[in-house]
């Protein structure tokens, strides 16, 4: 099969498309031919060798890609819930499937978690074998490169917004760097769930993109720098309920500092810099709640769903690439200008 390969770390030429050995469906697997795979800011780390948990033992060679979604065209022994032609989704998240965690739905808290296209062959390939579970059956109302970038970026905008965030209908919620795939994916997600949003980006153009999917106020950060400042002024003083931080060290206090007293803070990611220099009296004095966020849980996939298939939530995607194009797909992922989910293409 053709498939994108990693042989040594370094800058996108060195993503390789070869012919490798298709794999085969295990008992408890199911073979999928790929049509679609998103691309994820993982899949950068792990091609220059800077992801985080794995460090200097980063596997190599590796098939990167962390979202994916294609056809059913094998079962293995023991699947019986799935059927040959269907269509599904990558759920990127490998687990034991039998710790109390797992048979509880939380998979993002199973000791045993390892992911896609991070420590095992990914998405960008002709054909993946997953575990049954992780192919997630799909609505049909969308195409295989909609629903390639559907599944990770909202079910983690959810754990976020929702779940950990515990976001409700009135409420006002700050969007650090919405014009990314995840960020416009919690845009679109906040003002489904009735919240008022406040978005950040770095270009007039995203800005008006993002008034475009719902944001109802965006601050330009390059031209306002200090965007708690701005946060707070169209808040009235007040400061926002909650923040959506994907970022990293660059924005992590002025997301505290946008905060109203007893705000919460959600965090995931670290594109700016794992390491953040924090006021703690800016937490103490205000009650500040700052929550991590890790994947999500089995259980919120089955609440969004519904949203994607009757059209509340619909997946941004900025350009679509074919497979042998991947370094130039991962060019555009890391340029400014981009807005939304890059995809690659796979026939």
């Amino acid at each position: 099969m053709k498939a994108v390969v990693v042989h040594q770390f370094g800058g996108p030429d060195v993503l390789r498309v070869d012919e490798v050995e298709q794999p085969r469906v295990k008992p408890g697997q199911v073979l999928l031919r790929l049509r679609a795979a998103g691309l994820n800011r993982a899949d950068v780390l792990v091609r220059e060798g800077r992801f985080a948990e794995l460090a200097s033992q980063q596997p190599l060679p590796i098939i990167p890609g962390v979202e994916g979604a294609g056809d059913i065209v094998e079962l293995g022994e023991g699947v019986p819930s799935l059927h040959v032609g269907q269509r599904v989704a990558v759920l990127p998240m490998l687990t034991c499937g039998t710790c109390v965690e797992c048979e509880a739905g939380r998979v993002s808290e199973c000791a045993a978690l390892t992911i896609v296209g991070e420590h095992v062959d990914g998405t960008y390939a002709q054909y993946i074998a997953v575990p049954a579970r992780n192919a997630i059956p799909v609505p049909d109302n969308l195409t295989y490169e909609q629903l390639s970038v559907s599944i990770v970026a909202y079910m983690t905008a959810w754990h976020m917004l929702r779940t950990r965030g515990a976001l409700t209908d009135g409420e006002t919620v700050l969007v650090v760097g919405a014009g990314s795939g995840m960020g416009s994916a919690a845009v679109r997600l906040a003002k489904a769930l009735g919240a008022r949003v406040i978005a950040t980006s770095g270009t007039d153009t995203k800005c008006a993109k993002l008034r475009e999917i719902g944001a109802d106020e965006v601050i330009n950060y390059r031209k306002v720098a200090d965007f708690h400042e701005a946060a707070m002024d169209l808040t009235g003083g007040r400061g926002v309920d909650l923040v959506h931080d994907t970022v990293g060290g660059a924005t992590f206090q002025k997301s505290i500092d946008s905060l109203r007293h007893g705000g919460r803070l959600i965090g995931m990611g670290s594109h700016t810099g794992r390491v953040a220099e924090v006021h703690l009296v800016s937490i103490h004095r205000k009650e500040i709640d700052i929550r991590g966020a890790h994947t999500a849980h089995l259980g919120e996939i089955r609440e969004f769903l519904p949203l994607l298939a009757d059209g509340s939530l619909e997946p941004v995607i900025d350009s679509v690439y074919p497979l042998d194009q991947a370094a130039d797909a991962q060019r555009r992922l890391t340029s400014d200008d981009r807005f939304g989910k890059v995809v690659l293409t796979i026939d």
